[in-house]
């Protein structure tokens, strides 16, 4: 219940200015989530130094002194383990919260859940300037993890903006921005890493110049919100029956073991996989970095570039273009063959050192070409995937179902970093690459299950 403002929708003017200020929200919670990738080694190293310095034995001295010592090229095992389990600290919020709060847009309106969570993300931003330790990190990253549930609130706007014939366009815009997002984030951490270098007399710590800003980008995108935004939820979805709330229940979360349509449970569950393989690959890839190349977090951060753009290019171009004569359940198997093609190039892919990014060295390694099918497989399946979720659900189920598909998201990427971490501690990058390429031969032949949705609106 409540009053929503006036709503706009699909083709309405006010639709393209709602999608513009929708694709900048994803947009910054991509960043929050990606911007940290390339920082990790260096980061657990200085934070980990700087207990030993004053003597003082926090959270991640006691566990690195808990775990046997292991390196494999210069590279400390022990800190791709513990990066793991912080990776995961992130999705695991946001997949309690995805849901929660878009079934909280549902029947509150989309506007003003997205007030409510962009401003918690610029509070968490500004809680990370200002991490003098692991704590203080480990508290901003929980704040930004619950913040960041909103962009199911985001994507269900995309499909309140957008007709059924151009679904899949609107969730390729979706897509866009996350490849904006993990292209811009991980190259503002890479690139920006030494600018705040020396900051400690200041209350600051080197790792806080990206951080202020996306605290600034934050604040932008609530100021936006608030003065431009107009309600899209349509106003029939606005006060659902006492029946309907009471069987969602107070914590929409656990509506995922009692999905009504069994496509809908489906296609969770074959997104839940493969995310589960590919964000272990996603998180692991820096640490994998530089054990093979000797990458450094500036060259780190190239490479995000490098993946970002790959995504933009297949997800704005690619997808918008072939969705329709191809269709988004080939389009998916697609995807899956490119991301097997990955997790076997990484795998292999041999130890050389690379001098200079820019170069015919590292533009012709196997390394290279594993992370361009990394990028062509997500550019295909997320927006695909997505769109039919969004195509499979009645209008006033809307904001739920594509919650509890960002849930299944979040839920991989809680799982996936913990196990990659760990099989990748235990037993080297290869094997560990090798087992997430048989892992997504599970999803590859559950795609030739999938069934089309209905074409009636």
């Amino acid at each position: 219940m409540g009053t929503h403002q006036k709503n706009f929708g699909a083709g309405k003017p006010g639709a393209k200015v709602g999608i513009g200020i929708v694709f900048l929200t994803i947009f910054i919670d991509l960043v929050g989530f990606s911007i940290i990738f390339p920082l990790f080694p260096d980061m657990l190293d200085y934070y980990l130094r700087l207990e030993q310095e004053s003597g003082n034995k926090g959270g991640l001295s006691q566990l690195i002194q808990i775990l046997p010592e292991k390196t494999q090229h210069g590279l400390n095992l022990q800190t791709v383990l513990f990066g793991g389990i912080l990776g995961s600290l992130y999705s695991l919020l946001q997949f309690v919260f995805s849901p929660i709060w878009g079934g909280l847009s549902d029947k509150l309106g989309r506007r003003r859940v997205l007030i409510y969570t962009v401003s918690a993300t610029a509070i968490g931003y500004f809680v990370w300037i200002f991490s003098g330790n692991i704590w203080l990190l480990l508290l901003s990253r929980a704040i930004a993890g619950i913040a960041s549930g909103n962009i199911t609130v985001a994507t269900a706007a995309v499909a309140d903006l957008t007709s059924r014939e151009n679904r899949a366009k609107g969730m390729a815009l979706v897509g866009v921005a996350f490849g904006l997002g993990f292209t811009i984030g991980p190259a503002i951490g890479g690139i920006s890493s030494t600018w705040s270098s020396g900051w400690e007399s200041f209350g600051l710590n080197p790792f806080s110049f990206p951080a202020i800003l996306s605290c600034m980008m934050a604040i932008i995108n609530l100021i936006l919100i608030h003065k431009f935004f107009k309600e899209t939820l349509p106003e029939t979805t606005n006060s659902p029956p006492p029946e309907k709330k009471r069987k969602l229940g107070r914590y929409p979360i656990f509506s995922i073991f009692r999905i009504e349509k069994n496509q809908i449970l489906f296609l969770c569950l074959l997104y839940l996989i493969f995310f589960i393989a590919f964000s272990g690959m996603e998180f692991t890839l820096t640490f994998l970095a530089k054990e093979r190349l000797k990458f450094g977090a500036t060259f780190n951060g190239y490479m995000f570039i490098v993946i970002g753009v790959t995504m933009i290019i297949v997800q704005g171009g690619l997808v918008r273009k072939l969705a329709k004569p191809i269709g988004e359940k080939n389009l998916t198997f697609l995807g899956m063959i490119c991301g097997i093609m990955a997790f076997l190039l990484l795998a292999y892919s041999p130890e050389i050192e690379i001098q200079e990014f820019v170069s015919g060295k590292f533009f012709t390694s196997r390394f290279f070409l594993g992370i361009i099918c990394m990028s062509c497989a997500i550019g295909l399946i997320s927006p695909c995937i997505t769109s039919l979720v969004s195509l499979h659900s009645p209008v006033a189920q809307q904001g739920r179902n594509l919650g509890l598909l960002r849930s299944a998201g979040s839920l991989a990427r809680v799982v996936g970093p913990i196990l990659a971490s760990s099989l990748y501690f235990l037993h080297s990058a290869t094997p560990t690459y090798v087992a997430g390429a048989i892992v997504l031969i599970i999803p590859l032949l559950l795609t030739l299950l999938l069934k089309l949705p209905s074409q009636k609106n």
